[in-house]
């Protein structure tokens, strides 16, 4: 079975909407536009990279969990991470549903593990994208499996 990939314009699109968002509500962050670029090379890194011989959720993983490992775009990179994540499950028939206060446990854990493998919250660099499955890819894993609604 031939699975729907994300493309790159959906990435950058998804992190578009979230900074027009913020641009038409207060409570909605984003910044850094101006200090720090797109990185669009790790996006493009990530969409080639994607492991096509893997199942729908470990692919979903990949890009759940290495969105948000580069930290390619100034801000909003869990919130991109995740709805891209659910938009590419969506494109493969899978509903991917979560309650904001989930999202923020994830993170939480997230932060933890991001410490414990690789010894910083910091970016990492595309190499991330080529790397065995770790404690923060299998984090992500959870996470979409816990999440998924079946009909």
């Amino acid at each position: 079975m031939s699975l729907n990939l994300l493309v790159l314009k959906n990435l950058l699109d998804i992190n578009e909407q979230i900074k027009i968002r913020s641009l038409r509500n207060p409570r909605i962050e984003y910044s850094g536009t101006k200090d720090y670029p797109i990185k669009l090379f790790h996006l493009e890194k990530l969409i080639e990279n994607t492991p096509e011989k893997r199942n729908v959720f470990e692919i979903a993983a990949y890009y759940l969990k290495n969105i948000i490992i580069l930290q390619a775009f100034p801000d909003a990179n869990h919130r991109t991470a995740l709805t891209a994540t659910e938009m590419f499950l969506e494109k493969n028939g899978y509903i991917f549903d979560y309650k904001a206060v989930e999202a923020f446990q994830f993170r939480k854990e997230l932060y933890d593990r991001r410490l414990h493998t690789y010894g910083t919250y910091e970016e990492r660099p595309i190499s991330v994208l080529k790397e065995g499955d770790n404690e923060v890819f299998s984090l992500c894993l959870e996470f979409i499996k816990a999440h998924i609604i079946s009909d």
